[in-house]
């Protein structure tokens, strides 16, 4: 690998796609060696939490600790952490954002665990002295430091009428940009009680979050998404976070600086 390139790797994660880019300059001071190790133990800690919190695992530590089983202690102590900041969400959100599928009455903590799970390799790489890199796991990414000395990193926010089309860049020094909608999951969004209420019915068709923490990003575009373009009013009252909000004509509305269209 040339010290005169970014660093990358993506690999399929939580049911989508993960990636992470680390700078030139962070090659560069660190070497290859260093990188590469940061850039395993990020993806081994993204893998880690798949592992612990999937629903769709049988064997996944979460799935274990709701059927009683007898799970690690570190374990125990992550699950009931995110079951807190869940908590904490559907206070906020009063009861918008939740943790149960009203369906089916399952315990579901996927609007927080992937901008948590993030937020934890963004620890590791950092753990490793790297300064300036992108973490990418679908439709949410957290970017640190900067893509080089002249310019910060730019963040593609899809359009949710193209599989690979891009509506809006941002850019982003020490930022999350989160985006909810029904591109990859489908309406996966509930609106309060009732299981027939999805959040598609809210008239838009993705809510993106930027905001300086990533698992409050994520969870705040769910919440977003499911209150519709009013959602914009309750994301902005929380310090540092701004929106965008794609409606059905594709047209796109705004509250957040350093948003340009694609």
């Amino acid at each position: 690998m040339s010290v005169e390139t970014n660093a990358r790797l993506v690999f399929p994660v939580m049911g989508t796609m993960g990636s992470i880019v680390v700078s030139a300059t962070d090659v560069e001071r660190l070497g290859s060696g260093v990188v590469d190790a940061a850039l395993a133990a990020a993806r081994n800690c993204l893998d880690g939490l798949e592992q612990r919190f999937s629903h769709y695992r049988r064997d996944s530590d979460i799935s274990r600790w709701v059927a009683g089983e007898t799970v690690a202690a570190d374990a125990v102590a992550e699950i009931e952490h995110v079951l807190r900041e869940c908590g904490r969400l559907h206070a906020d959100s009063d009861g918008i954002f939740r943790a149960r599928n009203p369906r089916t009455h399952a315990l579901d903590t996927a609007g927080y665990v992937k901008g948590y799970a993030i937020g934890r390799a963004v620890e590791d790489l950092r753990a490793h002295g790297l300064r300036n890199f992108v973490v990418g796991v679908g439709g949410d990414a957290f970017a640190s430091g900067a893509a080089s000395d002249e310019r910060p990193w730019t963040i593609a926010v899809q359009d949710p009428r193209r599989s690979h089309g891009i509506l809006a860049m941002v850019e982003a020094t020490d930022l999350a940009v989160a985006t909810s909608g029904t591109a990859e999951r489908g309406d996966h969004i509930w609106v309060g009680d009732d299981p027939t209420v999805v959040a598609a019915n809210m008239g838009i068709l993705s809510f993106t979050v930027i905001g300086p923490d990533v698992a409050e990003a994520d969870a705040y575009a769910t919440v977003g998404f499911a209150m519709g373009e009013a959602g914009m009013a309750w994301v902005a009252g929380h310090e540092g976070y701004r929106s965008i909000v794609v409606r059905p004509d594709g047209s796109a509305v705004s509250d957040a600086a350093l948003v340009s269209a694609a």
